[in-house]
């Protein structure tokens, strides 16, 4: 004889990854359209970056891979990338306003976990 069992139910939510940092997170998450796609944004990225940025940040990371913050998460470290990349400026005498189309820095910045706002300022002040 066959028995038919009902299936469990599921007491616990599965962790979802943020598509900017790729921390686990379980309620805290908004769903944002990212150019054609959807995605999962934790609330801190959220808060922390306006939905241009998001799309900046995943277009690039889809396209060069690597995630928000992958190589640092320490602060020294990420502000001696920021000190390398002024240093490169600053020998090359390249032009600082123009940083923003910069897609290598860009990449490498978000790599350390440098946001968009804190390249910027921060290669003017150390450039200057």
């Amino acid at each position: 004889m066959i028995v038919s069992e009902f299936p469990k139910k599921k007491t616990t939510f599965s962790n979802i990854k943020c598509v900017l940092c790729r921390n686990d997170t379980k309620l805290d998450v908004k769903i944002k359209k990212i150019g054609n796609t959807f995605g999962t944004v934790c609330e801190e990225c959220v808060k922390a970056f306006n939905d241009a940025e998001i799309e900046l940040m995943h277009n690039m990371f889809t396209a060069y891979g690597g995630y928000y913050g992958q190589i640092s998460n320490s602060k020294e470290l990420s502000y001696s990338k920021l000190e390398e990349i002024a240093k490169d400026y600053k020998e090359q005498y390249r032009d600082i306003n123009k940083i923003e189309s910069d897609v290598k820095t860009l990449h490498s910045a978000f790599l350390y976990g440098i946001s968009p706002q804190q390249l910027v300022k921060g290669i003017k002040l150390l450039v200057d």
